[in-house]
């Protein structure tokens, strides 16, 4: 039988299988990111949060921690981004913003103590491993890019939209370092509340 058509016992295809597994344990290094940081991402407890057999890791990611916590990094840029569009599409500017707050206040509905970001995480780890902080920059400047086009619909000069884009992905990141300093999410939501007004500034001058 050929690989192409193979199946495993439970009946699921083996690519289809060997997919899933790399997204329980891409899922599971999201989440510990986060919440710890590279220097806390152990990949036993990687396995244990994506319900992943540890003996898969270097299966799925034969570079290791690294390679993982860079694709990590890579999912969650490439998911937000997502977002961000559809958010823009349905929501408009204002909506987009606080859309942010709810992506990463969901995800700690019950631990305030634990919201983070797994890029941010990744960019902390400059100078010993510049290419997965080069993958954090590369993820920050992906959700920036559909703000400013956004900004530019309404008739924002380009280098005020792109001064605008860059803020708020900088102004969401240090508020939740400081919501995970305070363990609440108090500072999340005033930074939104204040990205919002200086949005209203801003299109009121154009």
């Amino acid at each position: 039988m050929s690989v192409g058509i193979a199946r495993i016992a439970d009946g699921q295809p083996a690519e289809s299988k060997r997919r899933d597994g790399r997204a329980l344990l891409l899922n599971g290094a999201r989440q510990l990111l986060a919440e710890g940081g590279y220097a806390g991402m152990e990949l036993r407890d990687v396995a244990e949060r994506g319900k992943a057999p540890r003996g898969s890791i270097y299966h799925h990611f034969p570079g290791g921690k690294v390679q993982l916590a860079r694709e990590a990094a890579e999912l969650e840029g490439l998911t937000i981004r997502d977002l961000i569009e559809h958010s823009l599409q349905e929501r408009g500017l204002r909506g987009t913003l606080e859309r942010f707050g709810e992506i990463f206040r969901r995800r700690v509905a019950d631990h305030p103590e634990r919201i983070g970001c797994p890029v941010a995480a990744a960019a902390l780890a400059r100078p010993e491993d510049p290419e997965l902080a080069a993958a954090a920059t590369a993820a920050f400047r992906s959700w920036e890019a559909p703000i400013a086009a956004a900004l530019l619909d309404e008739g924002v000069g380009r280098r005020d939209a792109e001064d605008f884009a860059g803020l708020v992905v900088s102004t969401i990141e240090g508020a939740l370092i400081r919501a995970r300093a305070a363990g609440d999410t108090e500072p999340l939501d005033s930074a939104i509340g204040g990205l919002g007004r200086a949005l209203d500034r801003l299109l009121a001058e154009v």
